[in-house]
């Protein structure tokens, strides 16, 4: 049967019909929603804002789909934003860019890691932004050090498109973009990290142009897909037993884990987002857990010789039938966890607050935490977007609560109103408030009591600085090198057994462990224990050390004393 064709006006009407039937579930909702995609599926528009409604209907009947039938119409439409895009005005096309939208452009600096994986997954697509303004002075601070002394004497590398002449005759005629060249001068092993740094440093901004692959209607994981006739999950119930009860979660191998990482970077450099552990991230521990109707969880350690001493930390993923629904973090330290969720506009309304209450049943099973904390950031502090979306009421749904009595007061105080009186909304300013402090939620009922609190952190990094300080020699390296001796020799450890790895990580914690006055004093299997624990911190995977440190209670109280000196 040939699909429907719609006209501007009837195309219009029947976007803003799908839209509204996107939370619906019943048989007939999704008869209708199968002819309002069919009816789109040849439909032409001319704003911006409409190729982003269409979109977002696409996506989220493809995370959540009535039917088959209505997954199928969905993933019809899924591949054909690029040319969309094309036929719109160029000032509405340019409205589309940094939304992760096939066609569009994403212009962002990204770190040396993903302008690699860019140009290696998606050659000439990536390239340096010579639109931006700080375009020639970044890649002069590239260029600069590859010069012969001759070179770098007589070469005019002042302006944009002097520069831009010296790399096409540097190039000498070879295929690719000014990305690839750079990129290409970098070799293996150390030269490769140095040239990494420089990248960084110098702040190279990128436009990347996606196609539909790379575009967020197209990047998705291949996966069976579930349907949901009943609609969305919701929470109910004690939340703190729900989350504290048992959970598999599945370690994957490198491969399934270089599969999944590729849809996760493209989920989050498409729209100019980032976690740290997707640049620098451990193949070997990659975990993933199932919530049943098609709802994924993943979570993702940093590789072994990027990670600091104290906190383990994971980026985590949430995926739909594949498709990426959110993402975020969390940092373990001793018997919490610290945390967030972002979910993409695509999937708001949906049931997320479902699945975030998953993750973090996931998270409590890989690390056996008792309590949770979101920083104020994630739903407000300095972040308007959160404020705008009322993102405190989703982590308080969920039974977190605020760490100071009176802002805990006033929301009860707003929670209560919101309940009572039909179309209140809590005026920013009010959000401010709420967003003065961290958001809790506790396991257990001693959580409190295994408490180590953040701010003690920057106390202890100070104390690093006076501990490396304190060895009376002019070279900072000189001395952290004797520190090491030192504290190794305090633990029995015979670091010339450890690997390259272990040693240099080693020298990470050694300044933390100095901290400790009465650290020689501990018992020997004390000591012996606090070894083992310090070098589980840089094997492959990270969860053993986050184990070990959940137990390490002794540790935890004498690193509270050493901060509060």
């Amino acid at each position: 049967m040939p699909r429907a064709r719609s006209g501007p006006v009837n195309a219009a009407a029947a976007l803003r019909a799908l839209l509204q039937l996107l939370p619906v579930y019943s048989a007939e909702a999704a008869a209708q929603k199968r002819r309002l995609l069919d009816a789109l599926a040849d439909a032409r528009f001319d704003r911006a804002r409409q190729l982003t409604d269409l979109q977002r209907a696409v996506c989220f009947l493809s995370a959540f789909p009535d039917d088959a039938g209505v997954h199928r119409a969905a993933r019809r439409l899924a591949p054909g934003f690029a040319a969309r895009v094309a036929r719109l005005p160029k000032a509405q096309r340019l409205l589309l860019d940094d939304s992760g939208m096939a066609g569009t452009r994403t212009r962002h600096v990204y770190a040396a890691p993903a302008a690699r994986w860019m140009q290696a997954r998606f050659p000439s697509a990536a390239d340096v932004d010579w639109q931006a303004e700080n375009a020639a002075d970044a890649v002069a601070a590239l260029v600069v050090p590859l010069l012969d002394p001759m070179e770098a004497e007589h070469a005019d590398l002042a302006t944009a498109p002097a520069l831009r002449r010296w790399l096409a005759q540097a190039r000498s005629g070879a295929v690719g973009t000014d990305l690839a060249w750079l990129l290409a001068q970098a070799a293996a092993g150390r030269a490769r990290g140095e040239f990494d740094a420089r990248f960084d440093a110098a702040e190279v901004p990128l436009a990347w142009r996606l196609d539909d692959r790379a575009g967020i209607t197209g990047n998705a994981l291949r996966v069976p897909v579930a349907y949901r006739q009943a609609g969305m999950r919701r929470t109910s119930g004690d939340a703190r037993a729900a989350i504290a009860a048992p959970m598999d979660v599945r370690l994957l191998s490198r491969r399934e884990a270089a599969r999944l990482l590729d849809v996760w970077r493209a989920a989050l450099w498409s729209r100019t987002r980032t976690v740290f552990q997707i640049e620098q991230p451990n193949l070997d521990e990659c975990w993933l857990a199932d919530f049943g109707c098609g709802v994924q969880f993943a979570a993702i350690g940093v590789a072994p010789e990027r990670r600091g001493a104290l906190e383990a930390t994971y980026g985590h993923l949430l995926l739909a039938n594949g498709m990426p629904i959110g993402y975020g973090g969390f940092t373990a330290l001793f018997a919490q966890v610290n945390t967030g969720i972002n979910v993409f506009p695509e999937y708001r309304g949906s049931e997320a607050a479902f699945a975030f209450a998953q993750a973090l049943r996931a998270m409590h099973a890989l690390t056996g935490n008792a309590r949770f904390i979101v920083n104020p950031y994630q739903f407000g502090a300095g972040n308007d977007e959160a404020l705008q979306s009322g993102a405190y009421w989703f982590y308080y749904r969920l039974s977190f609560r605020s760490a100071r009595p009176e802002v805990r007061a006033l929301a009860d105080r707003e929670f209560a109103r919101l309940r009572a009186e039909r179309g209140y909304r809590v005026p920013i300013a009010t959000l401010r408030k709420l967003a003065a402090c961290d958001l809790v939620l506790d396991l257990t009922d001693d959580a409190q009591a295994q408490f180590f609190d953040e701010a003690w952190l920057p106390r202890l990094a100070a104390g690093i600085t006076a501990a490396i300080a304190r060895e009376g020699v002019a070279s900072r390296a000189e001395a952290l090198q004797r520190l090491s001796q030192r504290m190794a020799g305090v633990l029995g450890i015979e670091l010339s057994r450890w690997s390259a790895v272990e040693r240099k990580g080693f020298a990470q914690f050694a300044p933390i462990l100095a901290q400790i006055d009465d650290l020689a004093a501990w018992p020997h299997a004390e000591r012996a224990a606090l070894a083992q624990t310090v070098r589980a911190r840089w094997a492959p995977q990270e969860r053993g050390f986050v184990t070990r440190m959940r137990a390490s209670e002794r540790l935890r109280h004498a690193l509270g004393v050493a901060a509060m000196k």
